[in-house]
């Protein structure tokens, strides 16, 4: 096998984690570390950095980054010279590493170029991690590790962090930093070092606004401002989970599946599936989402100040 890679998904934590290994397995020095936008410029040039001799060291890594020509998305698809790459593929350097990365879960397996570079590169699939593999995939990241924890407290974490790999990496890096002197993960542990996720406090500001619950909006509200979030923030964000449940529930009417619109509108299964569990009718959520834009003029403006802006809509709702 020749050192052609083809790595591929939508999960960026495991294309980077690839494409590391890929590296240190190298033992190529950084300076022979070349990359290129193939968005931006055609394969070619990556070709002939291939061919070249370097002045430091006989091997190198080459990183083709935006290799959209292998999907189906032709958006300010570059021209490129397919026939020298096949004939690259045909004939590789062993002293070079090239790497194809393509950050989509789909390629076009009619194109020609994608036949050959499946059948000739060690292909690397990257896709965002189902439920049951993510808690299997934690799971083992804390025992490789030499780390003890229970499977709830692995769902514990992710309920906390929500579906993002890379966030949920960092939060058992910390956990583990904590828990350094006795290895043993507990409850006590994860509930001081990971805080809940703010997109689900902020959905539960949603859910008390569109239920009119001012009593509950304006303590989700306090606790939100103590831990230091600026109102500002909280309308954008409440305002962009008012337009994902419009999305949603826009695209339910049209006969989508939950699936199908979290790759069409490229949100997060997770994200979806909490949005559509809402009770919002679709003119509450426009009522409330013209609100806050002219609160956010209003705020912008000097018109009124910002906490008391956010807390007036919160007492009125």
């Amino acid at each position: 096998m020749t050192n052609l890679y083809l790595i591929y998904g939508d999960e960026e934590y495991l294309i980077k984690k690839e494409l590391t290994n890929i590296i240190n397995t190298s033992n190529v020095i950084d300076d022979n570390i070349i990359k290129y936008n193939l968005n931006e410029v055609n394969v070619s040039l990556a070709l002939e950095e291939a061919s070249m001799i370097s002045m430091f060291d006989s091997k190198k890594v080459i990183i083709c980054e935006g290799c959209n020509f292998l999907t189906g998305d032709n958006k300010k698809e570059v021209n490129h010279d397919i026939d020298s790459l096949i004939k690259y593929i045909n004939n590789p350097f062993d002293d070079v590493y090239l790497i194809f990365i393509v950050r989509n879960v789909k390629l076009n397996k009619k194109k020609k170029i994608v036949k050959k570079i499946k059948k000739c590169s060690k292909v690397i699939e990257c896709k965002k991690l189902e439920s049951h593999n993510l808690n299997n995939y934690i799971y083992e990241y804390f025992n490789k590790n030499s780390y003890n924890i229970d499977m709830p407290l692995v769902r514990l974490i992710i309920d906390k962090v929500k579906y993002d790999l890379s966030n949920i990496i960092n939060e058992c890096d910390k956990l583990m930093i904590y828990k350094d002197d006795d290895k043993n993960i507990t409850k006590e542990d994860v509930d001081n070092v990971i805080r809940d996720n703010i997109e689900d406090n902020i959905f539960s500001l949603t859910n008390a606004i569109m239920q009119k619950n001012s009593k509950k909006s304006m303590t989700i509200y306090t606790e939100l401002i103590l831990i230091g979030e600026e109102p500002i923030k909280l309308i954008v964000m409440i305002a962009n989970q008012f337009r994902l449940i419009l999305q949603v529930k826009l695209m339910l009417k049209s006969g989508y599946k939950e699936r199908e619109m979290a790759n069409v509108i490229s949100e997060h299964p997770y994200r979806v599936k909490l949005a559509l569990s809402s009770e919002f009718m679709i003119d509450e959520i426009i009522e409330n989402m013209k609100k806050l834009i002219k609160l956010d003029y209003d705020i912008k403006s000097g018109n009124i100040d910002k906490n008391f802006g956010l807390e007036l809509f919160l007492l009125n709702i």
